[in-house]
């Protein structure tokens, strides 16, 4: 992630907190979340973090991410 201006940041955590306990929300990401240093203003971005975690369920894919790609090619053949 790219940091974040207090703009993005604001716009960041009032889509969290409207869809807090409304609607399933995914987020998905290639890294661990480093949302804290990257959000202008850390306490809407622990704020935000809080909301998502809390009825949160982590799924974790792990293996050769390009695996699924290779497969369709080899099968086109």
């Amino acid at each position: 992630m790219h940091q974040l201006d207090p703009v993005e940041t604001q716009d960041v955590y009032d889509i969290v907190v409207e869809r807090h306990r409304r609607a399933a929300t995914i987020v998905t990401s290639n890294r661990s979340p480093e949302w804290l240093p990257t959000m202008a203003n850390p306490l809407l971005a622990q704020s935000a973090i809080d909301r998502l975690q809390s009825a949160a369920y982590e799924l974790i894919v792990e293996g050769d991410h390009t695996g699924g790609a290779r497969n369709r090619r080899e099968r086109a053949r």
